[in-house]
């Protein structure tokens, strides 16, 4: 298994898993508003840069979090994921109940793409993940451009 690290900050450590064909994104500690957006800057030019469609989030390290920043995420980030090429995030919660009870509530607020799945578990997480199919767009699947 290959597992290059593209990066290591304070918030999150960001690996390339090239056999799966997504990022694992390890999240640590308190997570403060701005050290999570320029984390984020970074994911999406992983994204973009790798032509990465799925992410493993893994938020089982995670110590504190709040709800403006689950909105962040939701409403600003998530989006901006998204029209980078991210179709699928395969979401592990933390252990910690407040954080998990931000993260229960995103759930709500979170548009279509990427989809979003939540899980209490990496095994079932990573067993999701590898399940979803990522389709090419629609002007590539059958050769034709409209």
């Amino acid at each position: 298994m290959s597992l290059p690290l593209l990066l290591n900050s304070e918030v999150l450590d960001v690996y390339h898993d090239e056999d799966n064909a997504w990022l694992y994104l390890d999240w640590k500690g308190p997570q403060e508003v701005e050290r999570v957006q320029a984390a984020c800057r970074h994911i999406t030019t992983f994204l973009a840069k790798l032509g990465i469609r799925k992410a493993l989030n893994d938020n089982t390290h995670i110590t504190q979090t709040s709800w403006e920043l689950v909105k962040w995420v939701a409403y600003d980030y998530l989006p901006e994921a998204g029209q980078a090429g991210l179709d699928y995030v395969a979401w592990v919660q933390s252990p910690s109940p407040s954080c998990r009870a931000h993260v229960d509530l995103m759930g709500y607020f979170v548009g279509q793409k990427p989809h979003v799945a939540i899980f209490s578990d990496m095994a079932a997480a990573y067993a999701w993940l590898s399940s979803v199919a990522v389709l090419e767009p629609a002007n590539q699947q059958s050769g034709q451009h409209h």
